[in-house]
């Protein structure tokens, strides 16, 4: 019993995964959660589970607990690297310098720090679900459910899904526009056709495709901000040591300091710099395999001494990995969310691209009379414009490019062929409204009032 209330769990959730209002950018975004949650796991697994660190110390003094203490105060305190051609310090100050410089502590903070870009990376798609399903009037992933088991389904099933989806997108593009007509009406209309893209709003047909693209620029941003905060995590300031010199040694002053190098903060550049070259982490000092814990004050009987200890991190060859796959896998995260936004852009500034694209789903259901006839003399919208502008506008030109990526061309095809068709028997019925037929004074008083009235709304 409880082995099939699982199995039906994971299918729910295997199936509402499957509905989705984005595109491959979006999905890649996705797809980077994973990756770091499964990072995640990973580091913790080494880090809490196996051993992380290991230090040695030449002569301890008696104890078996002695260097169990020295390892874990060396996890908690953190260690400092050092290169092959550096000599170990002496005194307190030089250890001090050292410590203030080189002293690492990020391995213990990876997982946490994992975690919370998992999370970073995660906020734009749950701001992208309640969008869809509080702020579009509607739920869109009912819509996108429903056109999937529109594609899915049979001829005669398909017809009456399709239909469906149809009236449902109708009903949300409806319930966006301005209940208003007349010359108020047309002023407004005039205006978006003109400047309508440049605001965001509910009753332009704008929200939903502006959202989207600030949601775009936002995981840009972030994942710029990840880049940097990887960098300052890890420590890569571009700190140098630079040795002193006679006088200053003499006067007392460390025989190092440290200096500020060229190298900034480019981690990957640094990082391809490095592997091209074949430089290995003792040169480098990032994610060192083996570094130095000075432990200060350990009071023993008769006074107090200091004990230096050499460490083993084993779990930096896992770190490197990790963050170096991480910082190219989001640089190209970036690069391929801001083509993604770039064709967004030209796409919704473009009155001719939305003319042009539903004028392919239009040839698709064979309405080719005005799917070849985009633009007539002085300006005046053709049917087709007017169904683009003013009946789908921005929103609804998106909802269906969704559509399409989500579920499929030939479904959004017969979707806009259905909305088409609605459209066309409006406007007919508007047309008949707007020009009634006038009846004569010779016929008025032989037909019936029934008649009458027939004749005067112009059905007859």
């Amino acid at each position: 019993m409880v082995g099939k209330e699982f199995i039906d769990l994971f299918r729910s959730i295997q199936q509402g995964s499957n509905l989705s209002v984005d595109d491959f950018a979006d999905r890649l975004n996705l797809f980077t959660v994973v990756l770091l949650l499964l990072c995640t796991i990973l580091i913790s697994m080494k880090q809490y589970v196996f051993n992380s660190i290991s230090c040695y110390i030449p002569v301890s003094p008696s104890g078996s607990e002695f260097k169990n203490y020295v390892t874990d105060y060396c996890w908690v305190h953190g260690t400092i690297p050092l290169r092959p051609d550096e000599e170990m310090p002496t005194t307190t100050e030089e250890w001090n310098l050292y410590d203030k410089y080189r002293r690492i502590t990020y391995y213990q903070w990876i997982p946490f720090m994992l975690g919370l870009q998992c999370i970073s990376f995660y906020l734009p798609n749950v701001l992208w679900e309640i969008i869809c399903n509080c702020r579009a009037s509607g739920d869109i992933f009912t819509l996108i459910q429903a056109a999937k088991k529109a594609a899915s389904g049979t001829r005669n099933d398909r017809k009456k899904e399709v239909e469906r989806v149809a009236e449902f997108l109708e009903d949300m593009l409806d319930n966006h526009k301005c209940p208003r007509r007349g010359k108020q009406a047309r002023v407004v209309d005039k205006m978006y056709h003109n400047f309508g893209i440049c605001v965001m709003s509910k009753r332009l047909g704008t929200r939903l495709i502006w959202s989207y693209m600030i949601l775009k620029a936002l995981i840009i941003l972030n994942a710029a901000l990840q880049l940097y905060l990887i960098q300052v995590f890890l420590g890569f300031t571009g700190h140098y040591l630079k040795p002193a010199t006679i006088e200053s040694v003499i006067e007392g002053k460390p025989k190092y300091t440290f200096e500020k190098s060229e190298q900034g903060y480019s981690f990957g550049w640094a990082i391809a710099q490095y592997i091209r070259s074949g430089q290995e982490w003792p040169q480098t000092l990032l994610f060192p395999r083996v570094s130095y814990c000075r432990v200060p004050s350990i009071r023993l009987v008769g006074g107090e001494n200091a004990y230096t200890a050499q460490c083993a991190l084993p779990i930096n060859m896992l770190n490197e990995k990790i963050y170096i796959f991480l910082w190219f896998w989001i640089v190209f995260l970036i690069i391929i969310t801001a083509i993604s936004l770039t064709l967004w852009i030209i796409r919704m500034l473009s009155p001719f691209r939305r003319y042009r694209y539903i004028a392919r789903f239009l040839r698709v259901c064979r309405v080719e009379d005005e799917a070849k006839r985009l633009v007539e003399p002085r300006g005046k919208r053709t049917q087709l414009q007017h169904f683009v502008d003013v009946h789908l506008r921005q929103d609804g030109v998106f909802l269906i490019r969704m559509l399409a990526l989500n579920v499929g061309d030939i479904l959004a095809a017969d979707v806009v062929g259905v909305m088409w068709k609605n459209y066309r028997e409006c406007k007919e019925q508007e047309e008949l409204i707007s020009s009634p037929t006038t009846p004569t004074s010779i016929e008025m008083p032989t037909a019936p009032l029934d008649k009458i009235r027939k004749i005067e709304v112009g059905f007859v």
